[in-house]
């Protein structure tokens, strides 16, 4: 069949993707507009036949100042990277970008392309996910601003960029004539070559040239608005790059199935189209490792991943972990709800003084293997292990956010630092190998330059040049080219350029992670592991009085204990790894306790842990507790605290406020009779008195020096009668326990002699004046919530604790059931 062909005739002329996609436009000053145009209409076509986010434009107009592509900047307001963040018109930020896009070029050669792909195209094919965006490099008024090093990058762009998915779209000005050694014949080789004469574009081609051209107007101006509006959207939703965690996990038939004694090794993410990253520390020098990423670089979910698939892959008797997170959120927390059995210490939300405590506790670790190494003759794990037949687990300390250890300059940090220098310097050779997370590198004056040094695997997500620098290496700045969550460069050669490994994150949900957990769980209890109970730390709540081994092992007794000269209360959970807080009651001056601060509910509970745990020593015939409790009646824990004391077979007094008088009255009675009759081994009582600002009976009154006094004023007065408890009543078995709202409270009731009569304070957050006033130290203006500072007078000490929780029904009803049928 023939077919005749009409007269005329039209076809597309097109950019060929990817072989034939760099444009050069040739124009003189007539011409430049035109060539803008067909800049922004070519610009405008990629970005809506091209998958959304596929593309990505580094833009130049050193002569428009932007001008000329100011409609694709409404692109930054969904995602900065498909557009380089703005347009550049000086020369040396253009140089800038011209030695970012090279750098992405030995990238993906040397790393992704290597000799398995021919092209970009190929390599995409196989990655899925991690398919790289084609790059556009668009130039306007070629040669202006471009000096002799740009133009040897642009010329190495052009020849090889086509490969990695690198193209140019450059506009000419042929007004401006070309440098020495400009390399311009190798720009106009390999592209599709226009040219602007008298008013029309030509092709500047053999054949076809001979075909006239007519070029598409581009989008107006609103049209262009609004199509980088919705071009800019399809491309945030696409930008998010997931690589299954279940990639890099293990079957259910290989958990627990490697070995830590020679080394450990984890996948922690993807590496190109089909190999693995993994993190493997114990080898060489590769012992440790830094993690930095700025907020939203998916940090947070790198831990995850090397907790959790560690945990999948290694047995509790191969790797354990001690880890503590000092952000303000409850990352780890999981990892205790689920009783992970590699854990021995866990932090959530943690202060310094806990991470501290972690870091004695690691190096305590350290100093036992180094004594168990020299007795088996042996210098590192691997030997341990085959001269004694132990399986030694390695052990990780993984702590995020580790600057907050030197957030201020004093002691504690510098005993963090050191610590840190020996963990690292030492840890190797015992198994000991640490994993420091942190948002920025820069600024951390408090960890030693040296100690960085001696930690060779740098993992940097999305950050700043700066930081890039800081934890890769001063010439080694890769990371600054990542775009994505998830994104990073992994170096385990202490940051040299030459051992940059980048590749994406496996991302692992929370609902995914908890179900791992539970698999794990469900494997400890088939195989009856009982790994020690971890140490847990919640900074972010209120701490859990049944977690108390010491009050639950007094209470779970059939008898109580023997009398002893020291009876502990306790308030809460130390901010350290080490027994519960208390104080400690003796028959000694002084042994009284005042709680100040306008924490309600903090206090409350200190006062129902405290009786509980005086109940839990004493027999009910010696301790008496007489309360008076200024609770408003508005008060949600209104009555609280009579419930607590009506759970004790103790003999107990409630005292109505309009009885305060008459109270202390008695008390003052029986101590004047004890002291007459020196009964050192009377039963203790404890006079309790929540909410001191409502008793202003119990305010110091001014002296009345008249020479005259009727019956009225001869009476006993409550604030002296009071006074007298204070200061005489602790040697004699009578301890107050007070709680005021405010320092302005205790201005008002006490005088300075009387305030001598408290050995123990307990300080909710202050202003650091008021602390200073009551502690002679303002540590009380760092508390936050649930935290309580305990300074003991006689020993001069400092104790940041979390209170206990407010009881509930259930608590209370346990108190009563094991209180009532002890002898």
């Amino acid at each position: 069949v023939h077919l005749k062909l009409p007269d005329t005739f039209s076809v597309p002329a097109m950019l060929e993707l990817p072989d034939r996609a760099t444009l050069l436009v040739e124009a003189d000053h007539a011409g430049r507009a035109a060539s803008i145009n067909l800049a922004q209409m070519v610009m405008a076509r990629l970005l809506t036949q091209m998958p959304a986010g596929r593309v990505k434009f580094t833009l130049f107009d050193p002569v428009g100042l932007g001008q000329s592509f100011a409609g694709f900047m409404h692109l930054a307001d969904h995602d900065e990277s498909l557009v380089g963040s703005r347009i550049w018109t000086e020369s040396e930020h253009m140089e800038q970008r011209l030695s970012d896009l090279t750098e992405h070029m030995e990238t993906v050669i040397q790393k992704y392309l290597r000799n398995e792909y021919a092209t970009i195209d190929q390599y995409n094919a196989q990655a899925g996910e991690l398919a790289e965006p084609i790059r556009f490099l668009v130039v306007a008024d070629f040669p202006t601003g471009f000096e002799q090093e740009s133009l040897r990058r642009l010329a190495s762009i052009a020849t090889t960029g086509p490969r990695c998915g690198v193209y140019t779209i450059i506009l000419r000005d042929t007004r401006t004539p070309l440098p020495p050694n400009s390399r311009m014949e190798e720009v106009i080789a390999r592209s599709v070559h226009l040219l602007h004469k008298n008013g029309t574009f030509t092709w500047n081609d053999a054949v076809l040239k001979r075909f006239p051209l007519h070029i598409d107007p581009p989008a107006g101006e609103k049209i262009l608005t609004a199509l980088m509006d919705k071009v800019g959207k399809a491309a945030k939703e696409a930008k998010r790059v997931e690589v299954p965690f279940q990639s890099i996990a293990p079957p259910n038939d290989q958990f627990w199935s490697l070995s830590s004694k020679s080394d450990l090794r984890v996948p922690v993410g993807k590496c190109g189209a089909t190999r693995l990253q993994s993190l493997r520390l114990g080898i060489g020098v590769a012992q440790h490792a830094l993690v930095a990423g700025k907020t939203g670089s998916g940090k947070s979910n790198f831990m995850h991943t090397i907790v959790t698939n560690m945990s999948m892959w290694y047995g509790p008797d191969e790797v354990e972990f001690y880890l503590v997170d000092f952000k303000k959120g409850v990352e780890f927390k999981a990892y205790a709800t689920s009783q992970l059995p590699h854990a021995r210490a866990i932090a959530v939300e943690s202060d310094r003084e806990f991470g501290l405590s972690v870091l004695q506790r690691v190096d305590a670790e350290l100093t036992r293997r180094g004594t168990m190494f020299r007795d088996a003759g042996a210098q590192e794990i691997s030997m341990f292990r085959d001269r004694t037949g132990q399986k030694l687990p390695r052990t990780i300390l993984l702590i995020d956010e580790f600057q907050e250890f030197f957030s201020e300059d004093d002691k504690l940090a510098q005993e963090a630092s050191a610590l840190l220098d020996r963990l690292v310097r030492q840890g190797r050779a015992f198994g000991i190998h640490i994993i420091l997370g942190s948002q920025t590198i820069g600024g951390s004056s408090g960890l030693a330059r040296s100690t960085l040094g001696q930690i060779a695997v740098r993992v940097a997500l999305q950050c700043t040049e700066a930081d890039s620098q800081m934890i890769l290496g001063d010439n080694n700045s890769a990371a600054r080219l990542l775009t994505r969550p998830g994104e990073a460069v992994y170096n385990d050669a202490g940051g040299l350029v030459e051992a940059n490994s980048p590749f994406q994150i496996a991302f692992l949900p929370d609902a995914q992670r908890e179900g791992y957990l539970e698999q794990i769980q469900k494997l400890s209890h088939s195989q009856n592991i009982a790994p020690p109970t971890p140490i847990v730390f919640e900074g972010n709540s209120a701490a859990i009085i049944r977690k108390n081994d010491r009050i639950m092992t007094l209470l779970q007794q059939s008898t109580y204990p023997p009398a002893a000269s020291s009876v502990p209360a306790y308030i809460g959970e130390p901010v350290a790894i080490k027994d519960p807080t208390a104080v400690p009651f003796r028959r000694q001056s002084g042994a009284n306790v005042l709680m100040v601060g306008q924490q309600e509910e903090s206090a409350i509970a200190i006062f129902a842990s405290m009786i509980a745990s005086l109940a839990a020593q004493q027999k009910p015939g010696d301790a008496i507790f007489y309360l008076l409790d200024g609770s408003p009646a508005d008060s949600r824990y209104f009555g609280l605290l009579e419930k607590v004391i009506a759970t004790l077979p103790h003999e107990t007094k409630v005292i109505p406020w309009r009885d305060t008088a008459d109270a202390i009255n008695a008390l003052a009675a029986q101590l004047k009779t004890r002291q007459a009759n020196e009964e050192h081994a009377a039963p203790a009582i404890y006079l309790l008195i929540f909410g001191l600002q409502r008793y202003r009976i119990l305010r110091h009154q001014e002296d009345d020096f008249s020479f005259s006094k009727s019956d009225e004023e001869s009476k006993p007065k409550p604030d002296k009668q009071f006074a007298e408890l204070l200061s005489e009543g602790p040697t004699l078995g009578i301890h107050n326990i007070i709680w005021a709202d405010t320092p302005i409270t205790l201005e008002r009731t006490f005088d300075r002699g009387t305030m001598r009569q408290f050995d123990h304070r307990i300080l909710f957050q202050m202003s650091a004046s008021d602390s200073s006033n009551l502690i002679d130290s303002p540590l009380a203006n760092r508390l936050g919530a649930h935290r309580a500072l305990l300074y003991s007078e006689e020993q001069g000490t400092f104790e940041k604790c979390r209170p206990y929780e407010v009881p509930d029904e259930t608590w209370l009803q346990f108190l009563t059931a094991r209180l009532k049928n002890r002898t």
